[in-house]
Order: C-alpha cells, then structure tokens, then sequence
C-alpha cells in the first residue's frame, strides 16, 4: 500500500475522513483543502537521470535502482541519459527539476568538481541526497594487444613519449583518476575526453588511445571478453572484479582514488517525500534483485543516507578542491 506524504496511507486517510463526521466537517474544511491539494508519493511514474552514456556504470547501476524499486512501488520507474559537461547537463536537468520526488538524479564526484573547474554552477548544496549505494576503485586500463604489460612497461614509455590517456569528460571523477595516476607516474599524457566511461573504453579497444582510467567493475566485462587488459587497480587490494589484477601500488605508484555513485532529489523536496525516497532506497539495497545484479556484476555495495551522506559530499568538495590545486588542472 502506497503512503501518503503524512506517513499514513491513502486508504487509512479516506476512513479518517469517512468517521469524522458531518460535526467535524466545518473545524476540518481547512485541512480537506489542503489534502486535497496534495498527491501522495508516488504519483506517477519515477525518472531517474543518468548524466552519462548507455553501458557505464552509472546508467547500469541506476537501471538496477528503477528494476528494483518497481518491487516496492506502485509505479514503474524509468531511466533515461541526458549526456554532456562532463555529467554537468543530467545532473543540472535533475536538480532543476519539480521537487516532487517523481524526477531524481544520479551523481557522483562530479558533483564536487563543478566549481573547482568552472564547469557548472552546481554543487552539493545544490541538492537533496538520498543515497550513496556504491563506489568503486580507478583501474588502469590498455587494449588487450598493447604493447604495455605492466605498469613499469607503460610507466617507462610515459617518461619518454605522450600518452594519450582517454577520460569521461573533462572535470569527471575518471579524468581525476587519470591525472592523479599519471601524476603519481611522472609521465607525459594528453588527455581526451569522451562523454562517460562507455565511450573511453571504446575508443581504448579500437586503438584510438592508449589507455584509460574507469572503474574496475565498468571495465571487467571487457577484460573478461578479451578485449580490454587492466595493468593495476588504484585500492589497498585486489577487487573482485579484476580479481588477476595487480594493485598500483604494488607497481609501485602510491595511489588510491575511484569513484561512487548516489541517488539525489532536487534541494527544494518537502522532509515528507525525502523521507518517503530514503525509505524506498533503503529497501531496494537490501532487494534481492539489486543485491544479485551488484554481486554479478562485482560492484562494491556502500550504503550511505541522511546526515552521513550529506557530510561525506560536503568532504569530497573539500578533497576535489584540494586535489585540482594539487594537479595544477585549470578552470574552463
């Protein structure tokens, strides 16, 4: 049974009415009004924007979401990809969009990169979170032919020679992976970007570029497939992903760094819906459908919400802010 944005559910709510009685009608009016001026949560069908290409782990993930939360709602959920800013243009579609909770966002350390880089005037602030449902860890992706066989062959020919590294768009959280690792590398790389990680493996697996960095769950199909060969993972150990793949740093580059994912709602959505959307979320991480597609999938499940996850953006502004001083990135 749906419920309403009071918590309590239409049916109860109509038998309340009903029992008040002709007496209570006249000192009721007002709160009939406004009643009836309000729609319950939810009404209508449920968006959820992925700011990034069909096939990356944004849209993958937030169409395990929708498949699951269809469980525990009484309406369908779709997804759908507005591309481009390097996410910017999804997220900023999202954030503007009626705060009713029947249109959410998907983001990700781009949404504390934007104003570092001058890519768009849009932050944490600019938000209402509803949860944080995975992260994961940078790997260092070549084609599968490449002459590269190990970070140390890729390593010496970046000292000598310009590596041409591809990202998910300028200012994304695999274009600061990219930078960071090669920094930690001192080599000499151009970076290209692509709009999401889909396209960056792409353009690795037809030779276009020499490498990427993308998430180790987003690459391992292709590894698997043998089109993609991954030299080191940027974690404190190996993942199940790429469970063959060496850590960077025991390749000798000291570096960790990745990505995560999380659901938002525009800033401006009443406490009852937020609330209603942390609820919902919070029963399609423990779905069994959604448990099964993470762990088929070797995506790491983190669950963040509430306070925790507002504090945890508000540490990767101050973090991203740092971390573009520190690689000398300039602003757009």
């Amino acid at each position: 049974m749906v419920a309403d944005d009071g918590g309590q559910s239409a049916l109860n709510r109509r038998n309340f009415v009903k029992t008040v009685g002709t007496a209570g009608l006249v000192s009721t009016a007002g709160c009939l009004d406004q009643l009836s001026g309000e729609q319950s949560w939810p009404a209508r069908p449920v968006e959820i924007i992925a700011p990034w290409s069909a096939g990356g782990g944004a849209d993958r993930t937030s169409r395990a979401v929708a498949d699951a939360a269809e469980n525990h709602t009484e309406v369908s959920w779709n997804v759908s990809n507005q591309t481009g800013g390097s996410g910017s243009v999804g997220m900023n579609a999202a954030a503007n969009a009626e705060p009713d909770g029947h249109t959410l966002g998907c983001t990700a350390p781009e949404i504390a990169l934007f104003e570092h880089l001058g890519i768009a005037d849009l932050s944490p602030d600019d938000i209402t979170p509803i949860m944080q449902y995975t992260e994961f860890p940078a790997a260092l992706i070549v084609h599968q032919d490449s002459e590269f066989g190990s970070v140390d062959d890729w390593r010496s020919y970046g000292q000598n020679n310009t590596v041409q590294m591809a990202n998910s768009g300028f200012g994304s959280s695999w274009h600061m992976a990219a930078a960071g690792i090669a920094s930690e590398a001192g080599i000499q790389v151009e970076h290209i970007s692509y709009e999401g990680a889909a396209p960056a493996m792409t353009a690795v697996a037809n030779g276009e570029v020499d490498c990427t960095a993308v998430g180790a769950a987003e690459a391992a199909p292709q590894v698997r497939d043998g089109n993609l060969k991954a030299l080191g993972v940027a974690f404190n150990k190996q993942v199940d992903a790429l469970p063959d793949t060496p850590t960077l740093a025991d390749e000798g580059l000291d570096i960790e760094i990745g990505s995560w994912l999380a659901h938002f709602a525009p800033a401006d959505i009443s406490d009852d819906v937020k609330q209603n959307l942390v609820d919902v979320y919070s029963s399609v991480y423990e779905d069994d459908s959604f448990v099964q597609f993470m762990e088929n999938n070797d995506f790491i499940r983190v669950q963040r919400s509430g306070d925790e996850l507002t504090q945890f953006l508000n540490d990767q502004y101050e973090f991203y802010g740092q971390l573009v001083n520190e690689l000398g990135i300039e602003k757009q």
